[in-house]
């Protein structure tokens, strides 16, 4: 049987790093070198995160945990079932997603990025409802005052902006 045939954990992971090569020749300054182009076939395991996990919240209820991964998305988990699987993935970054907050109303996620953006979410729909870009670096770190809809973002730019959430694109303070 193939690799992918056959079903032990080592094999699972061995067809996971299989490289898949293609074969060619090219000319470069007279001299003939032979080109190999290496890809590798990345599956998704059903709902879990593709890289490690860097932070998460929980909501007020205990019922749904929020998570952000280096695989550029962040998930909601049902916490009522040891074995449940990923609710909904908020994919719209580009880039690790380094932090997450949860609104008091618990209708809204806010996350940042490597990719310099705080992305703004409905946790009912999975929908990226706003973006917020003012960064120059990674956004490394969120913090929220829950009831008020604020959130305060810091990153690897040095600077600290605190967000009115709900009301603007702009943020209402910037720190040092």
């Amino acid at each position: 049987p193939g690799c992918c045939e056959d079903s032990s954990l080592r094999s699972r992971l061995l067809c996971l790093a299989a490289p898949r090569m293609l074969g060619g020749t090219t000319t470069l300054g007279g001299t003939r070198r032979k080109q190999r182009r290496i890809s590798y076939i990345l599956r998704e395991e059903a709902g879990r995160h593709r890289s490690g996990v860097n932070s998460i919240c929980l909501s007020s209820r205990g019922d749904t945990l929020y998570s952000a991964s280096r695989d550029g998305t962040a998930r909601a988990w049902s916490t009522a079932n040891p074995r449940s699987r990923c609710l909904k993935v908020f994919d719209a970054h580009t880039d690790w997603v380094n932090d997450c907050v949860l609104l008091g109303n618990e209708t809204t996620l806010v996350t940042g990025s490597s990719d310099t953006s705080i992305k703004v979410w409905n946790t009912q729909t999975g929908d990226c409802v706003n973006t917020l870009c003012l960064h120059t670096d990674y956004v490394k770190a969120l913090a929220c005052a829950k009831h008020k809809g604020f959130v305060a973002s810091g990153g690897l730019d040095r600077d600290v902006y605190l967000w009115d959430i709900e009301a603007s694109k702009h943020p209402i303070a910037q720190g040092p």
